[in-house]
């Protein structure tokens, strides 16, 4: 599997928690409570997106379509790194 599909799977586990997250909180539930990804091999490998906040997954988010950005189009030569 190469980056930019590890990138988007990562993204799709992240927004799918961020709307999750949502959800419970329109709904008056505790957004502390998380689902995991149902995939088994995939609850350890997200279980950190799992414990962000909503604020933690919309930066998240943002980091990982920004990379997916640089990966799809590569690097401007003396581009800022930070």
């Amino acid at each position: 599997m190469d980056d930019r599909e590890l990138l988007r799977r990562e993204l799709r586990a992240t927004r799918e928690e961020l709307v999750r997250k949502q959800a419970r909180s329109t709904e008056g539930q505790p957004i502390e409570d998380s689902q995991l990804p149902l995939m088994p091999d995939r609850k350890e490998r997200f279980l950190r997106i799992a414990l962000m906040g909503t604020d933690e997954l919309e930066r998240h988010i943002e980091r990982l379509e920004r990379d997916l950005a640089d990966l799809e189009t590569g690097f401007e030569e003396g581009e800022d790194t930070d």
